[in-house]
C-alpha cells in the first residue's frame, strides 16, 4: 500500500504560499482586508489577529495600532504580540479596532464558535470591525457540488491528485466548516447586524461585520 506523508499545518515548510496555492485569488482577498481595514484603524487601539499563523497579515499592517496575534500553531514566530492561545477557549480581546478571523473559526470546536464571535463582539469598540473570512457549505446541494469541484479542478493545477485526496481525507477530523445560513445567524446572534460579503472565490467568504 502507497504511504503519504500525514498532513500538518506545522510541518509546511512555506505556509503561506501552500495558503495561497490552496485559495484562488487568495493575495487580492489579502488586499481588500487590508484597504477595509484603513476605515477602521483608530489611534491608541489594538488590531487583533485570531488564528494569526505566521502574523504575516498582521506585521504587514501600516497602523500605528497596537498589534496582537493569537494562535496554537508551531510554525508562529517568536514576536512581540504574538500569542500562544488556544481560541477553543477563554482569550482576551479589549479596545479592538480590528479583528481579524481568517480561515480560522472553522478549525474551532463547533461547539466554542458563538462564544468565540461573542468574545470578538464585546471586545470591539462601538463602530470597530471584524473582518472573518471562512470556507462554508452552501445551503443548495447543486451549488455546492458545482463550486467544490471547480475548485478541485483549481487545484489540480497547484498539486498532485494524491496530495489534494490526502489533504481532503486529513482535513475531515480537524476542519467543519458551517454552511452559508449557519454563519451568518451566528453573527447576528453574537450582535453584528451590520454585515456585507466583500469577497467570495468557490466556497471562500469574506465578510465584513461592523459593530
Amino acid at each position: 500500500m502507497e504511504q503519504y506523508n500525514k498532513f500538518d499545518f506545522n510541518t509546511i515548510q512555506d505556509f503561506d504560499e501552500h495558503i495561497m496555492k490552496s485559495i484562488p485569488n487568495y493575495d487580492q482577498l489579502i488586499s481588500a482586508i487590508k484597504s477595509i481595514s484603513e476605515y477602521f484603524f483608530a489611534k491608541d487601539t489594538t488590531v487583533y489577529d485570531l488564528g494569526c499563523s505566521t502574523g504575516k497579515l498582521l506585521l504587514s499592517l501600516n497602523t500605528t495600532c497596537k498589534k496582537v496575534g493569537y494562535d496554537n500553531a508551531r510554525i508562529m514566530p517568536e514576536e512581540d504580540g504574538l500569542h500562544s492561545v488556544d481560541l477553543n477557549e477563554d482569550f482576551e480581546i479589549r479596545n479592538a479596532s480590528v479583528v481579524y478571523s481568517i480561515f480560522t473559526m472553522q478549525f474551532l470546536n463547533p461547539g466554542a464558535r458563538r462564544k468565540y464571535l461573542e468574545t470578538i463582539y464585546s471586545g470591539l469598540n462601538p463602530g470597530g470591525a471584524l473582518i472573518i473570512c471562512e470556507k462554508v457549505y452552501c445551503d443548495a446541494g447543486i451549488i455546492q457540488e458545482i463550486l467544490a469541484f471547480s475548485h478541485y479542478d483549481y487545484k489540480v493545477k497547484q498539486f498532485s491528485e494524491k496530495e489534494i485526496i490526502q489533504k481532503e481525507r486529513d482535513l475531515r477530523f480537524i476542519m467543519k466548516p458551517n454552511t452559508e445560513s449557519d454563519l451568518d445567524e451566528m453573527l447576528h446572534s453574537a450582535g453584528f447586524y451590520t454585515t456585507a460579503v466583500f469577497w467570495k472565490m468557490f466556497n471562500f467568504k469574506g465578510i465584513l461585520a461592523i459593530k
